[in-house]
Formats: C-alpha cells, sequence, structure tokens
C-alpha cells in the first residue's frame, strides 16, 4: 500500500498546475432537476433507457457457480486467470478503436445482436463441455473470455454512440449520467435474480466440489436457463435505435410523456431499492439464508 501510494504523489500536483479549465456559472440544483424531469419524459430518452435497462438485465443474468466451476474443474490458477484478463483488456482496447474507426455506420441492432450471439454460441460450449468432463482444462476454460472481449468491445461502443446522438448542447453529462446509471443498475438487479433463481438448485461450492451426475444436471439446468434468459434481452432491440439518423428522428418527432416518465422513473427506483436491500441482506449471517437473496430458507 505504501509503494501505490508513493507511486501516486506526483498526480497531485500534476493535475494541480497542469490541468486547465475554463470557469463556468454554477448550476441551480432546482434547475437542473426540473431539465433532468424534462429530458426523462421525452420518448427517445425513456426509450432508449427501457432498452439499457431490460436488455441489461437479462443479458447480464449469469450462474452464481461460474467461479466454483473455475476452481474446481477446470483447475484455473489465479496467475493464468490475471494474465488472460489483461490479454483480455488488451483486445477489448482494439476493438473500440477499430469500431470507432471503422463500424460508424453499421446498423446497431444487427450489430448488437451478432454480438450477443457469438459470446453466448462459445461460452456455451466450452461451459457444458467442461460440467460434464469432456474437457476440462484451464486454458480452454479461459480463452473464450479472452476472445468474447471482441463482440464485447463492440457492444460497448454501441452504447456510446446511442448516448453521444441522444446528448444536445448543454445537457451531454445529465444525458450520459442517466443512461450509464441505468445501465449500470440493471447489472447489481440481475445478480439479484441470478441468485433467487439458483438459489432452487444445488450449486453452492461443496455441490460443485463434489462433482456428481447429479451436480452436473443440476448446472446444466441453470445454464440452460442463463442462455435462454440472455437471448430473451434480443427481444427489447427495436428500442434501440438502428442508427443515428433514425434518433435524430426521434428527437425532433418522438414527443413526450409524463405517464411514461413517471413509469421510467418509477421502475429505475425499485430496481435501486431492491438491489441494496438484498445486498444488504446477502452480508448479514441472519438474512443471508432467505430465499430472497439465494439462501436455501432460514
Amino acid at each position: 500500500m505504501i509503494i501505490l501510494t508513493v507511486v501516486c504523489l506526483p498526480v497531485m500536483p500534476l493535475t494541480w498546475f497542469f490541468i486547465k479549465e475554463e470557469k463556468h456559472e454554477g448550476m441551480v440544483f432546482s434547475k437542473y432537476i426540473s431539465e433532468l424531469w424534462d429530458l426523462v419524459q421525452t420518448r427517445p430518452m425513456y426509450q432508449v433507457i427501457a432498452y439499457k435497462f431490460f436488455s441489461g438485465i437479462f443479458e447480464n443474468f449469469t450462474i452464481t457457480s461460474s467461479s466454483a466451476m473455475q476452481a474446481y474443474w477446470a483447475g484455473v490458477t489465479p496467475l493464468n486467470d490475471k494474465i488472460l484478463s489483461i490479454i483480455g483488456n488488451g483486445i477489448f482496447a482494439i476493438t473500440l478503436y477499430c469500431t470507432g474507426k471503422y463500424g460508424l455506420h453499421w446498423n446497431w441492432r444487427w450489430m448488437h445482436a451478432t454480438m450477443i450471439v457469438a459470446v453466448i454460441v462459445p461460452d456455451a460450449i466450452v461451459t457444458f463441455l467442461t460440467t460434464w468432463g469432456v474437457i476440462r482444462n484451464q486454458w480452454f476454460w479461459l480463452g473464450v473470455p479472452v476472445v468474447e472481449n471482441l463482440p464485447s468491445g463492440m457492444a460497448f461502443v454501441i452504447g456510446t454512440y446511442v448516448v453521444v446522438e441522444l446528448a444536445g448542447e448543454g445537457n451531454e453529462g445529465a444525458v450520459y449520467g442517466l443512461v450509464g446509471s441505468v445501465s449500470n443498475l440493471a447489472i447489481p438487479f440481475a445478480s439479484t435474480i441470478t441468485k433467487n433463481v439458483d438459489g432452487a438448485f444445488d450449486v453452492a461450492n461443496k455441490d460443485i466440489a463434489s462433482d456428481t451426475n447429479h451436480v452436473r444436471w443440476e448446472v446444466t439446468y441453470i445454464l440452460i436457463i442463463r442462455y435462454a434468459m440472455n437471448l430473451v434481452g434480443l427481444l427489447f432491440l427495436p428500442l434501440l435505435p438502428k442508427q443515428k439518423a433514425e434518433t435524430n428522428e426521434l428527437k425532433r418527432n418522438g414527443g413526450s410523456s409524463r405517464i411514461l416518465g413517471f413509469v421510467t422513473l418509477a421502475y429505475f427506483a425499485f430496481a435501486l431499492v431492491w438491489s441494496t436491500m438484498v445486498n444488504i441482506m446477502s452480508i448479514y449471517p441472519s438474512t443471508s439464508c432467505l430465499r430472497i437473496v439465494g439462501g436455501t430458507g432460514c
């Protein structure tokens, strides 16, 4: 920790002396909230927010036994895991650059659908083969996540394109913050649903370690549920504009709706409260056993 602190110290004076910013008049909070509320009521915003949130829930639905399968069945060592993660991040960065340079005019819907399928198919092959003991090798297990950084990077760029086109002059930060918050909230909300579903199956660490035929079938069931949920996320693709021209058309002629604005804030607030509550309850032994947080029951 001391070494890391010493390395970071030069950043402070460099930031103070070399970053120059123009001074702007501070935003009045009440005015900012009013503008944000007006923004949420517009069709482009509540439509894209709905897409990012609901598709994000299904696409981030996963399984709780992944780390145990990696350790007990694939025999992955922490060092090799980190090395492949670094390589994967490099592929992700290269994908961002190439997509930004050559993919500006690609159809966003087709791109996203293709990327989802491109992630699911190899992941399913590796996971099922590992589950049933056909191939249990750490490099076989780790190789697919590295390759998956390619479609994941493209999907990330698509989401960024949408935000760029939605933002108008002066509200760039509000648009990015709002859409980004909704996208990020879908991840822990999907995690709580994953815990609830997987809690009904025998896929705890001790079960994975036993590696019985019963456990393999239990893992197979949750894998089928997982990939089915991931594919269901594609049903929300019509909410995503095809390209920037369609996004701009929505901004010009989409209109607004106070009711749908309220609905948007309602499911956003519910997801935030639910995710926070479930994650806090999972910390304490007295409540972590509840089925609502993925336990087996108290």
